[in-house]
């Protein structure tokens, strides 16, 4: 009898240990608490200090700051609408770590958090309205403001809190960065959340199997997650910071958002014994060193497995950027498809087949237009259209396992890109692929111009020896390109307003959104901008800006008649503004500060149409903080020296000599086509 009890005893077991092993990795069931019980002492997180070696923090230490937050809005007045379960808290902060204790904690006591995607003022206002308050910035370790950084323990809060696990909750609610329009706000289920993060453990695994019993060893290496996008959005939140934290995985404090930080990391990590996961995205994957330097990111060890995989999402990768990341950073580059709307749709590797898969219970159909079904949608059992257009791909042959999975798919460029001008409907996408098929342009993106009745901008990548540097070679390339455009298109659908660039600038999440459209086009408006064409940068202290000079500049006038040029106090207000956007272990250059100019030099003639470069590196020495600068074009150096600004000792610092001759002027319409 007893031998009869004993199959059904271990079966039982076994049942049990799988089901506290999936709670462990449960969101609805906070399954951080359990894994901070199994192993307190496991790290949880790596925390990233300028100049400092990463440090570990324990996922005890990780409750501790969750507690300490519990305690934070214990604090809050009785009557605060933010201290009952089901508020609505906006929550924007810089950091991993910041973003995942202040989130644990509203989940903990049954709240929603709602992640803008950016932290400017108007918009933050814009979501004031529809919640109960908004979260302060943690402190860099992820503590409440004025909380001790030494503080060790915190209290548990005033009562336990039992929420009933329920997948249909809403977990959260993200604002989408659209490029046009609005921003949409999109809610989250906790189940939404699960379902995706399931897909992922099973595509591509970051821990152990939670149902081994040695999983939660105290001390057991194995993968770290690295992130160079924002948790603020979903894929960030999902592949950088819920996705380890559900499998007891640590992730970094902080984004990687620069190739030497993301080197140095994945040498110290590796040589503690971690594999790195990264997340990333077209925009900065296309920012890592050309073939000369790929060691520099890769690691100088000869280990070539330092890095698992390599996740980016956001846009379709360019080939050649596929290609030129896998052997940079000597793994496989998975891009996921998808939206905020949708969740992740496919996935490829480019080194496989430039076609997409769909994931795992991910449901497709292309006729009459593009839709897809799955359970990471708000109503998983419908139908969502895609904006974008796409065609199956048969399987050849297919095996028995293609046979029962969705097929394979091509993207096929955007459906909804028709506009009017002037009562005539235009397809930029018809025009987008145009110009493509002109030898010299790599890539275009055509948009109609709001504050220019609607007539068409044009951003056009082009190979950087092939860009107009001067005047006449701008204008002789538009008009190449117009009189392309001529055979197919009315006069109207000819983009009038042109930007030549190196690469689109994309934001961390791959997105080309209405802030790089503004950035492009400003000088349209301001005419005592520069035309701003991108910029690069190596880490916080150091920026180069990519620029034109707009025939429309104001301060060309009076300078000279015979031949207009840019005065020399114009080039050091731009290199002024550049500087004052850098930062140095998180401090910047005031002002107010300012002392005086040193070791300046003016060159070359800077004259309308040119295209140049200026770079700005803030450098701290035993006087202050000081801006060094370089402004060059394809003619040479124009312009170099320093702004010295004091110490803050400084007891009476000098006014900037910068202001007074640059007051602005009136602006006047533009004359003609920029």
């Amino acid at each position: 009898m007893s031998d009869a009890r004993q199959p059904a005893s271990r079966a039982t077991a076994r049942s049990t240990e799988q089901d506290a092993a999936q709670r462990a990795t449960s969101l609805i069931h906070q399954g951080w608490r359990q894994l901070a019980r199994l192993a307190p002492a496991a790290p949880a997180c790596w925390l990233a200090s300028p100049g400092q070696p990463l440090r570990p923090l324990s996922r005890a230490e990780l409750m501790a700051r969750v507690d300490a937050w519990h305690q934070w809005l214990d604090n809050l007045p009785a009557a605060h609408a933010g201290r009952r379960p089901g508020a609505r808290w906006v929550m924007f902060q810089p950091t991993a770590l910041g973003a995942c204790v202040q989130l644990l904690a509203l989940w903990e006591r049954g709240m929603l958090a709602v992640l803008p995607g950016d932290d400017r003022p108007e918009t933050l206002v814009r979501l004031a309205g529809s919640s109960d308050g908004k979260l302060p910035e943690t402190s860099a370790a992820g503590w409440p403001p004025e909380q001790s950084g030494a503080a060790s323990s915190v209290a548990a809060p005033n009562t336990p809190l039992e929420i009933t696990p329920d997948g249909a909750r809403l977990a959260l609610e993200l604002c989408t960065s659209g490029s046009t329009g609005e921003p949409l706000r999109i809610a989250k289920r906790f189940d939404q959340l699960e379902a995706e993060l399931a897909v992922h453990r099973t595509l591509w695994p970051l821990a152990p199997d939670a149902s081994d019993t040695d999983s939660t060893s105290e001390s057991m290496t194995g993968a770290v997650s690295l992130s160079q996008v924002s948790h603020q959005h979903i894929y960030g939140l999902l592949v950088s910071l819920l996705r380890p934290l559900s499998e007891g995985v640590p992730f970094l404090s902080e984004a990687c958002h620069y190739p030497e930080q993301l080197a140095a990391a994945i040498a110290q990590l590796s040589g503690l014994g971690y594999r790195c996961q990264l997340v990333s995205s077209p925009a900065q994957l296309a920012r890592l060193p050309q073939a000369s330097d790929e060691s520099r990111v890769a690691g100088q060890a000869q280990d070539q497995t330092q890095l698992l995989r390599v996740f980016s999402s956001g846009a379709p990768l360019p080939a050649e950027a596929a290609r030129h990341a896998e052997n940079c950073l000597q793994a496989p580059v998975i891009e996921i498809y998808g939206s905020t709307e949708t969740g992740g749709i496919a996935h490829r590797r480019q080194h496989e087949t430039p076609d997409w898969t769909p994931l795992p219970e991910v449901e497709t159909r292309f006729s009459p237009a593009f839709a897809v079904r799955s359970p990471f949608l708000e109503q998983p059992d419908q139908w969502w259209q895609q904006a974008d257009n796409a065609a199956p791909v048969a399987a050849e042959p297919p095996s028995q396992v293609e046979q029962q999975a969705a097929p394979r798919f091509q993207l096929l460029g955007r459906s909804d890109r028709l506009v009017k001008l002037a009562g005539k409907r235009v397809s930029l996408s018809a025009v987008e692929r145009c110009l493509s098929a002109q030898a010299e342009v790599l890539e275009v993106r055509c948009l109609p111009m709001p504050t220019r009745d609607h007539r068409l901008g044009a951003v056009v990548v082009m190979d950087e020896s092939a860009l107009p540097q001067d005047h006449a070679s701008r204008r002789d390339l538009i008009a190449r390109l117009r009189r392309a455009l001529m055979p197919g298109f009315e006069r109207i659908a000819l983009p009038r307003y042109w930007r030549f660039v190196t690469r689109l600038p994309l934001n961390a999440q791959g997105k080309f959104t209405a802030d790089s459209i503004a950035r492009l086009f400003a000088d349209l408006d301001d005419h005592r901008l520069p035309r701003w064409l991108g910029e690069t940068s190596s880490g916080p202290q150091q920026l180069t800006l990519e620029a034109e000079v707009p025939d429309s500049l104001c301060y060309l006038e009076g300078h000279f008649a015979a031949q207009p040029l840019v005065p020399g106090v114009v080039m050091l207000k731009w290199a002024r503004d550049l500087g004052r956007r850098l930062r140095l272990a998180g401090v910047g250059v005031q002002e107010s500060r300012f002392q005086r100019l040193e070791r300046i030099k003016f060159s070359n003639l800077l004259l309308p149409g040119m295209r140049f470069s200026l770079a700005a590196t803030l450098v701290a020495d035993s006087h202050g903080l000081r801006v060094d600068f370089r402004l060059e074009s394809r003619a040479g150096l124009h312009a170099s020296g320093r702004l010295r600004y004091g110490a803050e000792t400084d007891d009476t610092p000098l006014s900037s000599p910068l202001s007074s001759p640059l007051s602005s002027p009136q602006t006047t319409p533009t004359p003609e086509a920029s």
